[in-house]
């Protein structure tokens, strides 16, 4: 259902009034009679239902409402100039409005922003980074990157990147204890661990033949670049994705720690409406590629 709002004139001569002090010095500036602008004002004030001004001393002075009105309706004026110089008399670029997971944006996609916008040859990019949870942003956006198990009733995807799950600690926390990798896994459990909200050191263990009890963590994380931040730090060992640790490792601030790895069934998907197959499929291809030799180069 559309909402009925006051007209454009009663707010702006509102906010001129508000302003001067005077109905007939904004009538003035606004090349209309003070009856005029006193009825637009009286509209207004009746569709807030509250009086907006009072008199004192020959002047109009904002009541309370008044105040709280026009302090927010100037924010509102802005935001529409704003919009209006953004496309007034001036060519629109092509632009694309790409979501991508906060994990992912921080861990991988700003180093590589400016191949994707070379790649893009004169199309502006938008980045949004959405909660997870928050599933309406496809509707939003031309293209989003999240993590998943290809499920998006009513869009498009495909997988981008499978991906493994290592143990993986700067060499400082190696060197300081007389370590060299690759370390049992017995060895690793000695090691101060880092946790993650979304993810069990269980699987791990389980694959390193190791009693599937969840370990104690000196810290825990709920969004994967800070522990890999913190890992890189030398705070302590903990399980990452190879995509998102590869740039650590390639810049020598994490290592893998043992042989042992795991696959991950929770995966990186491209997904979009399916109206703008065609307008997304070329950064797809990019993105893929780009993501392709961000692993091969770990």
């Amino acid at each position: 259902m559309l909402k009925r709002y006051p007209s454009i004139q009663s707010m702006q001569a509102f906010l001129l009034a508000a302003r001067l002090g005077s109905f007939s010095s904004a009538a003035r500036q606004l090349s209309l009679t003070h009856s005029a602008i006193s009825q637009q004002i009286r509209t207004l004030e009746e569709f807030v239902g509250q009086p907006l001004f009072v008199r004192e001393s020959g002047r109009v002075v904002l009541t309370d409402a008044g105040v709280l009105f026009a302090n927010q309706l100037a924010d509102g004026f802005e935001q529409i100039d704003r919009a209006l110089s953004s496309v007034k008399e001036r060519p629109v670029k092509q632009s694309i409005t790409l979501d991508v997971d906060p994990e992912l944006a921080q861990s991988w996609l700003v180093a590589r922003l400016a191949a994707l916008l070379g790649a893009l040859s004169g199309t502006s990019l938008t980045v949004l980074s959405t909660p997870r949870h928050d599933r309406s942003a496809f509707e939003r956006v031309d293209i989003a990157l999240r993590y998943g198990y290809g499920e998006w009733d009513g869009f498009e995807n495909t997988l981008i990147c499978g991906d493994r799950l290592t143990a993986v600690g700067s060499p400082s926390l190696l060197e300081e204890r007389g370590l060299t990798v690759p370390l049992t896994p017995e060895q690793l459990l000695e090691l101060p661990l880092l946790g993650y909200t979304k993810r069990s050191w269980i699987p791990w263990l389980a694959a390193a033949g190791l009693p599937e009890v969840e370990p104690d963590a000196v810290a825990v994380f709920d969004n994967a670049a800070g522990l890999i931040a913190a890992a890189s730090a030398g705070v302590g060992a903990g399980l990452a994705r190879g995509l998102l640790a590869a740039d650590a490792q390639r810049n020598g601030n994490l290592i893998e720690l043992t042989q042992v790895e795991i696959p991950t069934h929770y995966n990186l998907y491209a997904v979009w409406p399916r109206e703008k197959a065609e307008r997304v499929t070329p950064l797809i291809d990019v993105i893929r590629d780009l993501v392709a030799k961000t692993v091969s180069t770990r």
